[in-house]
This record gives C-alpha cells, structure tokens and sequence, in this order.
C-alpha cells in the first residue's frame, strides 16, 4: 500500500514539471513568434489583451505544429483560390469556381442575419470548421456536407441534387477546394429560392382596389401577429389598410388585432364571438371598398390541413371574399412556424393543394436552426417566399429577398 502512495506521488511531480516545462516552453515559443512577425519591440498591453493575444499565440502554434502557417489558416477561413493539395506537392492547375449568380455583393440584412444565427452556426458554421481542417476537399467531405444540409431541413430532395452536384465536381477535379464546394452551394441555393420567385410588389396600386390578402394557417403559427406587423409597415409607407378579424372562434384573436389596428390606426372589422367568419370577411370587403382602402388583410381561423372539414371553411372564406369584390382575394398567403422544420413543408403541400397558394410566410426562424425549410418550400413547391419573421417587433418581420436571406445563411456581412 505504501508503495502504491510514493509511486502516485512520483507521478504526480512528473507530471507537475512537465507541465511547467511545456507552460515555459510555449511562452518562448510566443515570443520568438512575434519577433518573427514584427521587428518592433511589443509594446506592453492591457491586461484583457494580453491574455487575447496569448490565446491566438497559442491557437498559431497549434497550427504550426500541424504545418499550417498563419497566412494559411488565414485564407482558410476567408475560403480562397485554391493551394497546393500538401506541402511540397505541385498544386493542380486551378479550376475557376463556380460563381454565385450575383455577382456584386450583397449587403446583408444585419437584423435578418442575427435572426438567422442558429441555422447559419448548424449550417454553415459546421461546414466552415470543416473546411478550415481541409480546405482541399474530397469525398470524405460529402457525409458532413449531407448532416449539415438535412439539420438545416433544405429537404431530401435539394440536398440529393446538391451531394449528386458536388460528387460529380469532386470525381471530375472540377472541384478541388472548399472555396468551390461554397461557391456551389450558394449558387444552388439561390437558384431553388429564385425560381420562385415574384418581382411584383404585392401591394402595388393597380387593378382592382382594395387589394385584399388571406392569411391562411394552422393554430399558433402567428398568423393574427404577423398581419399586425405587415399593417404596422404599410401604414408607415402611407397606405390605408383595413384589418378583417375573421377567426371568431378565438376570441383572443379579435382582441389582439384590435390593438394592432390601434397601434397602425388601421380599421379593424370584426363580429360576435362564433360569428360565420365568411360573413365577417365578407364585411370586411365591402367596408374596404366604400372608405377606398389601398389594402385589406384577412386574419382566418387557424385549420388544420389534415382535416377536410376545416379545410373546406377556408375555401368559403375565400369564396366569400370574391362576391364582395371580383377576383378577390388578390394573393393567399400562409402563415407557418419556421421551427417546425420538414412539416411545416407538409403544412404548405396541404394548403396549396386546397386553396391554391401564392405565397408563405415563415415565422420564428430567430429560435430555430431549421431555417432552411424555406429553401425546401420554394424549391419543392415553387411558391414564393414573401416574408420571413426573425424577432417580435414589426420590423423584424422582413420581406423576402433570395439573395440578402442566401448572404445571411453563409454569414456572409459587407457593408
């Protein structure tokens, strides 16, 4: 037993020097560093940036140990043209990488960007450490390529093109470097939100006046909210707007839009608990009509797609709209919770199939990593994306751009 205690105790004091040597070590190592870095003299720092300094010393001799130099790790992480595969080994002939559709820069959204931050550390931030460890990529890229796009829901059926896309790059030496297998993405990505979308302001003043526009959903995807934020920004570019208060079989409902139309001054119309709600649209329509509103937006009961019965209320909705005013409503939108991920896109098939969509609006996306979902909406459904909420206030609901929302996803910032 005493035995046992001394060789312990041995250990232990082995193991004390080792760590002093290594702690005194590294410290000269830092500092024939920074000699190499600079021919000044370091001038004495702050105590807080001293300690930062020490931490990016440390994290570069780990690099070096690795046989990365500063400027590497550096242009990394900025994913550049591409190097040589390895060191000492001649770099292939380099093969321009796919360019994003867009080429200025895009500024990006700061407040859709910090929305956004979940899924872009799920998404892209998983990718970008990998490419840092291997910015000359190959197939073994493909499995964590595949987790991040599924985590993110862009949908089976995108990331099968995407993988199938990238795979062939990567056997044909097309694609050799992280920078490529970016630019693709990107590219891609882009390409799925664009083709469907709609250049058209959907409130524009032509045709027929008011413009009206059902917000149809299922229950609690924020449906009331949202078009209190939307009346919020039209009444602040000068437009007139009539809210229509047709879920009646939530109390709460009219009440929370009541105190909307009283933050924007929007007339809000609305009937008894329980009251048929097409005959409240109905109303709604017509009121529009005779005050010469520009816009009406219609709140509607929250249904849920699987049920028929339910379904087939909201297509009286709508049909009520159109006797009040040919070819009302002018858009249907849907209202879903961003954070739902893969059904939130079942959610969307349904209704479009019902009622014949011409957009959706994807809420909560601030409190999710699966914001991709909007991808996989535009790209399954060929539906166009016309807002996306990242936050409480009005302003945080934003109106959807494919390429702003892209740039934010990739984290990507310009000023």
């Amino acid at each position: 037993m005493q035995g046992d205690w001394i060789s312990m105790a041995v250990t232990l004091v082995v193991v004390a020097a080792f760590v002093a040597f290594f702690g005194v070590a590294m410290k000269r190592a830092r500092a024939r560093r920074r000699a190499e870095l600079t021919e000044e003299t370091p001038k004495p720092r702050p105590e807080g940036e001293a300690v930062a300094a020490e931490e990016r010393d440390d994290a570069e001799l780990t690099r070096e140990a690795l046989g990365q130099t500063l400027s590497e790790v550096d242009a990394e992480a900025a994913l550049p043209a591409p190097t040589a595969l390895s060191k000492g080994v001649a770099a292939p002939e380099p093969t321009p990488a796919p360019e994003a559709p867009s080429s200025p820069a895009v500024a990006t959204d700061e407040v859709l960007a910090r929305g956004l931050a979940k899924t872009t550390s799920s998404f892209w931030g998983k990718l970008s450490d990998l490419f840092a460890r291997q910015p000359a990529v190959d197939a073994s890229v493909l499995n964590e390529l595949e987790e991040a796009l599924l985590t993110a829901d862009v949908g089976i059926g995108l990331t099968t093109r995407l993988l199938d896309e990238v795979r062939n790059g990567i056997n044909n030496r097309t694609i050799t470097q992280a920078a490529q297998v970016r630019a693709t993405l990107k590219a891609r990505l882009i390409e799925a939100l664009r083709a469907a979308a709609v250049t058209q302001d959907p409130f524009a003043a032509d045709g027929a006046r008011p413009k009206v526009v059902l917000f149809v959903g299922v229950n609690g995807v924020g449906k009331t909210t949202t078009i209190g934020k939307i009346a919020a920004q039209l009444t602040g570019q000068g437009k007139s707007v009539v809210l229509a208060a047709g879920d009646t079989f939530r109390a709460a409902a009219a009440e929370q839009l009541t105190i909307w139309g009283d933050r924007t001054g929007a007339k809000v119309v609305r009937g008894d608990t329980n009251t048929d709600p097409a005959s409240v649209v109905f109303n709604a329509v017509n009121h529009a009509i005779q005050v010469n509103a520009d816009v009406l937006l219609a709140d509607t009961a929250g249904r849920l797609h699987t049920k028929s019965n339910l379904m087939d209320e909201i297509k009286k909705v709508k049909r009520a709209a159109g006797k009040a005013r040919e070819g009302a409503p002018d858009h249907t939108w849907l209202v879903v919770d961003g954070t739902t991920g893969q059904n939130a896109l079942q959610q969307a098939r349904e209704f479009h199939q019902a009622l014949g969509l011409d957009g959706v609006i994807l809420t909560k996306l601030d409190g999710t990593a699966k914001g991709g979902v909007v991808i996989a909406i535009a790209d399954a459904l060929k539906l166009p994306v016309r807002y996306v909420g990242v936050g409480e206030k009005a302003t945080d609901l934003r109106p959807f751009c494919a390429e702003t929302f892209i740039a934010a996803l990739f984290g990507d910032v310009h000023s």
